[in-house]
Order: C-alpha cells, then sequence, then structure tokens
C-alpha cells in the first residue's frame, strides 16, 4: 500500500519537474532569441548613426516573435499533457 502511495507520489512530482524542466528551456531559448533580435536592432541604430551598412535587424525581431509564439504554445500544450 505504502509502494503505491510513493509510486504515485514519485510519478506526480516527476511529472511536475518535467514540466518546469522543458518550461524553463524553452524561456531559455526564447530569451536568447530575444537577445539576438534586440542586439542586432542597437546594431543596426549605430551603424545608422556612424552611416555604416549592415544586414536588416527585422528578419531577428520576426524570428524572435514566432519562436516566442511557439514556445509559448508548447508550454502551454505540455502543461495540459502534463498536468496533475
Amino acid at each position: 500500500m505504502k509502494l503505491l502511495k510513493t509510486s504515485r507520489s514519485f510519478r506526480r512530482e516527476f511529472r511536475r519537474q518535467l514540466r518546469l524542466a522543458i518550461a524553463a528551456a524553452i524561456g531559455f531559448t526564447i530569451a536568447f532569441a530575444w537577445r539576438n533580435a534586440i542586439y542586432d536592432a542597437f546594431q543596426n541604430w549605430v551603424a545608422r548613426l556612424l552611416d555604416v551598412t549592415l544586414g536588416h535587424y527585422l528578419t531577428e525581431i520576426y524570428a524572435a516573435l514566432a519562436i516566442t509564439v511557439i514556445g509559448i504554445l508548447v508550454i502551454y500544450f505540455t502543461s495540459y499533457l502534463l498536468k496533475d
């Protein structure tokens, strides 16, 4: 009897920790995408101030937005699938 309770408790805690790990990994990916977008936007602004030609920064922003939306969807669905 106690073994079943321990097994259920372990499974519930494992799912909770797995959800947290997945959310953290996706959060770090989103943060990294925005870091690149912000860095490139700032770099572009400085390049315009100094009249230097660089690549277009909107592609980085669009990519960061796409990663954010996809990441939020993945977090939502994994939270739904792994709920207690």
